[in-house]
């Protein structure tokens, strides 16, 4: 019994954890998000590229698919992942 016990514990912790690195994923693309969006590192980028064949367009296509991916995966992870959090509880409320 106590064997069953440590293994339902060591379950909520993983879980925890889990959740846990899932919310930092979130915030670490936020937080690449902003920097990129406050850096001159992309427009650094286009005036090297613009030497190429294509001048900058496909740099600024490509840092912009880019950046604003790392946001809406930042986002849609904290929103996802709160939604599965409050029903669970509300499930869990109503079943008592």
């Amino acid at each position: 019994m106590d064997n069953l016990g440590l293994k339902m514990t060591l379950n909520r912790n993983k879980r925890k954890f889990k959740i846990i690195r899932l919310y930092l994923i979130s915030l670490v693309c936020i937080a690449c998000f902003l920097l990129l969006e406050n850096s001159n590192i992309i427009s650094e980028l286009v005036q090297i590229s613009e030497k190429g064949r294509y001048g900058g367009f496909p740099t600024f296509f490509l840092t912009g698919l880019f950046k604003y991916g790392l946001l809406v995966i930042g986002i849609s992870i904290i929103i996802i992942m709160s939604f599965l959090l409050i029903r669970e509880r509300t499930k869990k409320q109503l079943n008592k």
